[in-house]
């Protein structure tokens, strides 16, 4: 009799173990069916993406990008040089995106065969939250459940423009009620585009997604117990760097060990407001970030070493002299009314910064909104990309919220 029984035994293992992958695979499947659902394309017809995809030139052309950034000084990232011929940042363009923008967080320029753009061939993807309800921070600087603020709510928008800034696609990413709903920086690995949703309150939960822009499916990769904002995919080494609140602490995920299968097999619903007692991170108390029930735990946790910005949008710039090195810009508040922005060159495994510079030139000099007392905002404030185009490289900001604009601005050298 026992014998009779294991091949039978067997038989329903393996029908058990299809009727999960299957419940796995049709989850999935109908989770893209329903984030395609909403979806806005003007003209279907028309490509999201360059097809082939392009590789990623930020980490291709990683070397160059150091080389010549690192020529830039204060007085010359200024626009006005120096002594010596030495290198200097040089307004392009503008390029005005068509219709309403929210508050754009991350970038990420494609640009197929020329690299050059500026035309109807270049893609921008950009990430945005639609802010519905805005959050308040507790009474009397009280934090409540490891958060200081209300969940507030909104919808996570990817939205995505030609090089001339014509809107082509709106994409919601997030439902009513999702605690989820701001999308965080961006980056590009010639496969995928790399994003964070996240609750917009510190010390809270985030998932880090990925998408395919040729496809258009979003795949949920692993859940974090933070919030989580930018994000930069090391292609040779397999692993992930993603920056919490403020990009005070950095996580370093090795992606052979995470998976989204994980994710799905927990369910593919986030948490909806009013149903979370203790801010949505699954527990109440001090958030370490590591092993916690319901969450993945990083390689890695480093605390930024650096206060001189809050790093808000990075891109990888590959492997340059045996580091793994990133490109972040961002601002900080110094005091009320005091703001400063900047760029750094960052070793993603220490979060060692290699060049930081200011840069505090703001919108409304360059033809942008002028809000902020007539001088609009400063142009780091959110996303950034960066390019090697005609051998110069170029920098791409999009700090404006509501009606918002690409501007563009090139590296020249001495």
């Amino acid at each position: 009799l026992g014998m009779r029984s294991a091949p039978s035994q067997l038989v329903a293992s393996v029908i058990l173990l299809f009727l999960l992958l299957g419940t796995l695979v049709t989850g999935s499947t109908m989770y893209a069916a329903e984030v395609k659902k909403n979806l806005t394309r003007p003209d279907p017809a028309i490509p999201l993406a360059p097809v082939p995809l392009p590789p990623p030139g930020p980490a291709r052309d990683g070397r160059e990008i150091v080389r010549q950034l690192m020529g830039l000084t204060r007085s010359g990232i200024g626009g006005g040089g120096g002594p010596g011929g030495e290198s200097r940042l040089r307004f392009v363009k503008r390029i005005e995106l068509e219709g309403d923008l929210w508050e754009p967080e991350g970038i990420v320029r494609l640009a197929g065969g020329s690299d050059g753009g500026g035309d109807e061939s270049e893609r921008f993807w950009v990430s945005a939250g639609e802010y519905t309800v805005p959050t308040e921070k507790f009474p009397d600087g009280k934090w409540v459940d490891g958060t200081d603020r209300s969940a507030g709510a909104g919808f996570a928008h990817f939205v995505v423009f030609d090089g001339t800034g014509k809107r082509l696609a709106d994409w919601v990413v997030s439902k009513a009620g999702d605690l989820e709903y701001h999308n965080g920086g961006l980056d590009y690995d010639g496969q995928h585009i790399w994003a964070t949703l996240s609750q917009y309150r510190p010390n809270t939960t985030g998932t880090v997604v990925k998408i395919d822009p040729v496809e258009l499916t979003m795949e949920k990769v692993f859940q974090v117990g933070d919030h989580q904002g930018g994000i930069v995919h090391d292609v040779k080494t397999g692993t992930l760097t993603t920056l919490n609140w403020g990009g005070r602490k950095a996580r370093r995920w090795d992606l052979r060990k995470v998976t989204g299968a994980e994710v799905r097999a927990r369910g593919e619903e986030q948490v909806r407001l009013g149903d979370a007692t203790d801010g949505g991170r699954g527990e109440t108390g001090q958030n370490d970030g590591f092993g916690r029930e319901g969450f993945d735990a990083p390689e890695k946790e480093i605390v930024n070493p650096s206060y001189w910005i809050d790093y808000q949008d990075c891109k990888s710039l590959g492997r340059v002299d045996g580091r793994s090195l990133m490109l972040c810009s961002g601002i900080a508040t110094l005091a009320p009314e005091i703001e400063v922005g900047g760029l750094a060159v960052v070793d993603a495994e220490g979060m060692v910064p290699l060049w930081e510079v200011p840069f505090m030139e703001r919108t409304g000099a360059r033809g942008g909104e002028r809000g902020e007392g007539g001088k609009g905002v400063l142009m780091t404030k959110n996303p950034m990309d960066v390019a090697l185009v005609g051998g110069r490289v170029r920098l791409y900001f999009a700090p404006e919220e509501g009606r918002s604009a690409v501007f563009v601005y090139e590296v020249c050298e001495g």
